[in-house]
């Protein structure tokens, strides 16, 4: 049986600033924390990596990579095939978000395309075509105001913090 990993404040505040910035060594967050020696942030992070509470990677921008356009799709399943389909929608590149999701449809996803064309093209020839797909809506996303809890560019240096709702 394996045990589970319990959270604390320390831990909280490792994962806030590696949430700002995941590059930032040990030494970095033991000086912004100020009473906890390196050693120890670096035994927490190897804990909190151990337990998968967070993982550390890279997360790429689609836009830098030439995908311009997001689209949201919320696919309906034939009923007993959600895994065969998200087992097939996960090999692709194109998609970058997939999730299983209550209510009427089955499944959520992002799409990442070059253009408009490209959308399409890969919701018919490629979307469309996997066996146990019933229907697919989808909606274009115009602008992104916060991903992966970062707010974007897209809000313009708005004064958000008198804003929050507490």
């Amino acid at each position: 049986m394996t045990q589970r990993y319990i959270l604390d404040d320390l831990d909280r505040q490792i994962i806030g600033y590696l949430t700002e910035d995941g590059r930032l060594s040990a030494a970095e967050i033991s000086g912004r924390i100020g009473t906890v020696s390196e050693r120890t942030i670096r035994n927490r992070i190897a804990g909190l990596l151990q337990a998968k509470m967070i993982v550390i990677g890279a997360i790429p921008d689609p836009v830098a990579l030439g995908r311009d356009v997001q689209v949201e799709l919320i696919i309906d399943v034939e009923p007993g095939r959600r895994e065969e389909v998200a087992i097939q929608l996960a090999e692709y590149d194109e998609i970058g978000y997939l999730a299983a999701i209550s209510g009427r449809s089955a499944l959520s996803a992002s799409l990442f395309a070059e253009d408009h064309n490209g959308a399409l093209s890969f919701i018919e020839e490629e979307l469309g075509r996997i066996e146990g797909v019933a229907r697919i809506e989808s909606a274009v996303v115009l602008r992104l105001y916060k991903v992966f809890g970062t707010r974007t560019t897209a809000l313009g240096g708005a004064d958000l913090a008198s804003k929050k709702k507490g």
